[in-house]
């Protein structure tokens, strides 16, 4: 159970940090990570996000809504499947990129900076073993 407590924790002051942080942006905790990936990846499938943040397809649509109606991404139609788009980063997306790398990188470095390198790269190898298990137990949509 501490196990549980313990993540719950980290989860909750992570997003209080992150929401209050990419306010000025106008992004927010469940935002940016869409907006991390659009960059990296310009032209995405929306259908293809599903893979890397195992959200239910409803909510994915939801985020990349919102993002397109702040002005963050442009859906274009797949030119290789018509019933499917790609994402394209906008300016203000590219803008606000590198300060949300920034930022997410300043509290992973707050966060753990009395870890030794060794102890991050384990406990990083333990949660995408728990990420993993959890997947595998609920089921890539938490069902």
């Amino acid at each position: 159970m501490e196990t549980i407590k313990w993540l719950s924790i980290a989860d909750r002051h992570t997003k209080m940090y992150l929401d209050k942080k990419l306010e000025p942006l106008g992004l927010n905790s469940s935002q940016h990570m869409f907006v991390i990936k659009i960059c990296q990846e310009p032209g995405i499938s929306q259908e293809k996000m599903f893979s890397y943040f195992y959200l239910h397809p409803s909510n994915i649509t939801r985020v990349i809504a919102a993002l397109e109606k702040q002005g963050f991404l442009i859906r274009e139609t797949n030119p290789a499947d018509k019933r499917t788009c790609c994402l394209i980063p906008t300016d203000k997306a590219k803008e606000a990129y590198p300060k949300i790398k920034e930022i997410s990188q300043n509290w992973y470095d707050t966060v753990l900076d009395s870890f030794t390198e060794e102890e991050k790269k384990l406990l990083d190898q333990l949660l995408r073993r728990t990420g993993q298990a959890l997947l595998d137990i609920m089921g890539s949509q938490g069902k």
